[in-house]
């Protein structure tokens, strides 16, 4: 049995074309401290949820914010202090230099070779399939292209025959 460390992103196949890099262990982790924090201080959080949605229209809409500026920089501070309520979303690698630690940082890293294989030869599969695509897409093109030229040269009038 694969040992995953629960705070890592998995990642995983949906579909043999299409790879999906989860974190939702680590979503997971921030939404219920986020709702400990609403339950101990509702009108904060709730303020800043508010204004949250208020500034993330605001960014899909394209409207500029006279006071703060950047409506886009705005949301993104409020939704820093909304992860900063909730405990933050990081993840401290032990600080002891012993064998756990070691272990800790060994896991990561092996984690981190398998995602990076995955997704290497994911993107090597469409790549090769791009090339294919656009190897497709220029022989069409030059068909069409032959076939265009075809009517041109009917088209053209023909030379002038000798009198008899």
């Amino acid at each position: 049995m694969e040992n995953r460390m629960c705070h890592l992103p998995t990642l995983r196949r949906d579909h043999p074309d299409r790879m999906v890099l989860d974190a939702s262990a680590q979503a997971a982790t921030v939404l219920i401290a986020l709702a400990d924090v609403w339950t101990a201080n509702r009108g904060t959080v709730e303020g800043l949820f508010a204004e949250l949605a208020k500034l993330d229209e605001c960014v899909r809409d394209g409207i500029q914010l006279e006071d703060v500026g950047s409506a886009e920089h705005a949301r993104d501070l409020v939704a820093r202090q909304l992860l900063a309520e909730a405990g933050g979303a990081e993840f401290h690698l032990s600080p002891k230099r012993d064998r756990d630690a070691a272990h800790q940082a060994r896991q990561i890293a092996e984690e981190a070779r398998r995602m990076a294989t995955a997704l290497d030869a994911h993107a090597n599969a469409i790549d090769v399939e791009a090339d294919a695509a656009e190897r497709k897409h220029i022989a069409r093109q030059r068909a069409e292209l032959k076939r265009l030229q075809g009517q041109i040269a009917n088209l053209a009038p023909s030379p002038p025959r000798p009198p008899c």
